[in-house]
């Protein structure tokens, strides 16, 4: 019995409960209505990107761009906005350039064999120049109501952003458990010669993955953007942490082949109410980055301390019945 696999997702509930009920005992403010309704419309963000950087993790994979990618796009919406374009077109083409963004971090990777932190990281690099380059550097804002109510108005109490979040995990669940291609995606990071072996093209289900990771961060610079009506070079920056840490609190494996996309909004969750503790508590963000990384590095040595003990136990169990027998 696999007793890691078993009780890791309860043991992560529980904990995540645990300190969500401790941090608002000891926390002024934490529990009251407007601001945990403000701590799911900001952890909207880190699970829409999380979404995707899941899925790369899947397949053994890292996307270090999310970070530049949510800048750039985020920017370009504005810049087309403030340059006349319509609402929905600057939303679709900022969309569009993720997906480029994402393609070209997934070509490098599947076509070129270049290390996907090495890609993503250069790719990232690049994009977040670019974003500088951008109106000299400075931040600019003042964009249309219509493109401002998407991150800010509500419908049935229920900030528009929660909507949003919930349609791309849904999309990132019916994608990975109800389609095929999802079946091949887990399977990736599992085996890849086996999917080489059952003439499989490899390639384009890594192509695929990184586009898909580019696109949803795309889409949380562009209701970032929204959400404060500003655009501005580094405003993505604490989101390449936060979605990689979202993951690994939600059980994606590091090691591939392992990970629900359901459990990573749950490490959204997590990350955004330590995030917005930190906050009350008046921490400058410096201290809530090496917060994110410290606990981002406990998450997965307990993870392979857990891994190793179940493997030792699956083998002590094996051994036992070959000698009963």
């Amino acid at each position: 019995m696999n007793l890691y696999r078993r009780f890791r997702r309860p043991v992560r509930i529980l904990l995540g409960a645990a300190a969500f009920l401790l941090a608002g005992s000891l926390v002024p403010n934490f529990l009251k209505p407007d601001n945990l309704l403000n701590v799911v419309r900001q952890c909207s963000i880190i699970a829409i990107c999380a979404v995707g950087v899941s899925q790369v993790i899947v397949i053994k994979g890292i996307d270090l761009s999310v970070g530049g990618n949510v800048t750039f796009c985020g920017m370009i919406a504005g810049l087309l906005l403030n340059g006349g374009v319509s609402v929905p077109l600057a939303i679709l083409l900022a969309l569009l350039s993720g997906i480029l963004i994402g393609a070209a971090s997934g070509s490098l990777v599947a076509f070129l064999e270049v290390p996907a932190f090495v890609a993503t990281l250069v790719v990232g690099q690049i994009t977040q120049g670019a974003s500088y380059l951008f109106n000299n550097g400075r931040s600019f804002g003042g964009f249309p109501r219509g493109f401002v109510s998407i991150g800010n108005g509500y419908l049935l109490g229920v900030p528009y952003s929660d909507y949003i979040m919930v349609l791309f995990v849904l999309m990132g669940w019916v994608l990975s458990t109800k389609l095929p291609l999802g079946t091949r995606i887990y399977g990736l990071g599992g085996n890849e010669q086996v999917l080489k072996n059952a003439g499989i093209r490899v390639e384009r289900i890594k192509l695929f993955v990184f586009s898909m990771s580019g696109f949803c961060a795309a889409a949380a610079g562009v209701l970032l953007a929204s959400q404060l009506d500003t655009s501005h070079p580094t405003q993505g920056e604490p989101y390449q942490l936060d979605a990689i840490a979202a993951c690994i609190i939600g059980g994606v494996s590091m090691g591939g082949g392992e990970g629900k996309v359901p459990m990573t909004t749950v490490g959204a969750l997590i990350i955004g109410s330590i995030r917005n503790v930190l906050n009350l508590l008046n921490v400058h963000s410096f201290y809530q980055n090496i917060t994110v990384g410290v606990i981002i590095i406990a998450v997965v040595a307990l993870s392979m301390m857990l891994k190793a003990r179940s493997r030792q136990k699956t083998a002590q169990f094996a051994a036992e019945e070959v000698t009963g027998r």
